[in-house]
């Protein structure tokens, strides 16, 4: 009985990524309290948006990604018996048409609390972004998975999603009180530039582990005739095109670090040295010598410490706030 319970626990934590889901909760709560409390809102912290509806657009988030997750499974059951036999949950624990049933259920609920959130913002608009990246989840399990760079790609703008909708929710709860919103504009800059620079983070990593993912799964992507980088141009080019992605994250951390040094933001600037920047660096190296499936395998858990410890950054610039 019990290592039947585990058995099902353990199955259905695949199901729904635990990892990743504890990353974005843990990304969104930094977000929230690391910079948007105390740099725009450093002389009146109160004035942040209600914890319930912070709180409600974290489970929306969480909701429409699981609901992502299980829907990609669905369509991915060849795939994965050949890429990931010992990690099947569809047609294993639960049927097909229970995976349908549980996305609609996870989507449904996802985009009446987003609705209810525009409701709250008096901005209307706001919901309708749910039902479009809950669609776009969709499409991309069902097809653009399959196509060239495009799968890639979709799942690289999802990740910087998780991290501007923070903002683009306080953007439209502050403009509720236009007082405030005076006070404080100057933030609004700086909150705005450091969101991007995350969301643009968020997307290269992404890109590249998705890239990597690709090459390790290559097998079961044949076997299904997905059009995957390693299918069409072949492994060696996609290093290469991995590498020229990777290059052009490191100049970016670069040019952070060379703006940090200027603003005498020294804590972030080593923490960035020693741990974002230097893995993206032994990363490059790594990629090169990479052959074998686990290899590839490493190099993609590489991809995500690095954006667990980029994550992790948002506790040292309060630190040193």
């Amino acid at each position: 009985m019990g290592s039947s319970l585990y058995f099902v626990i353990k199955a259905l934590a695949q199901l729904i990524r635990l990892p990743n889901v504890l990353i974005i909760l843990l990304t969104q709560f930094l977000l929230r309290y690391c910079f948007i409390q105390p740099y725009l809102y450093a002389n009146a912290p109160d004035s942040i948006s209600p914890f319930p509806d912070f709180f409600i657009l974290v489970l929306v988030t969480l909701l429409i990604t699981v609901g992502g997750y299980v829907i990609n499974d669905y369509f991915d059951v060849k795939i994965d018996s050949i890429n990931r036999p010992g990690k099947l949950v569809v047609n294993k624990l639960i049927s097909g048409h229970t995976a349908i049933k549980l996305h609609m259920i996870l989507n449904g609920l996802a985009i009446l609390s987003g609705f209810y959130l525009s409701w709250r913002l008096k901005a209307f608009s706001f919901g309708f972004v749910f039902p479009f990246i809950s669609g776009l989840l969709w499409i991309y399990s069902a097809k653009y998975k399959r196509v060239l760079f495009w799968g890639n790609f979709i799942v690289a703008g999802l990740s910087a999603f998780v991290i501007l909708v923070v903002w683009l929710f306080e953007f439209f709860w502050l403009r509720l009180n236009a007082g405030l919103f005076l006070e404080v504009l100057p933030g609004v800059h700086f909150i705005t530039y450091v969101f991007l620079a995350y969301a643009m983070f968020a997307f290269l990593v992404s890109l590249i582990r998705e890239i990597i993912k690709d090459i390790e799964d290559a097998e079961g992507d044949e076997t299904a005739g997905c059009k995957t980088l390693p299918l069409v141009v072949g492994i060696n080019n996609t290093r290469f095109i991995v590498a020229a992605i990777l290059l052009v994250t490191i100049l970016l951390l670069g040019y952070a670090q060379l703006v940090l040094y200027r603003l005498n933001m020294l804590m972030p600037f080593w923490y960035f040295n020693c741990t974002v920047l230097s893995g993206a660096v032994f990363l490059l190296i790594k990629l090169f010598k990479a052959r074998e499936k686990q290899e590839y395998h490493f190099l993609s858990s590489l991809c995500k410490l690095i954006m667990v410890a980029g994550i992790l950054s948002m506790e040292v610039f309060l630190i040193s706030n």
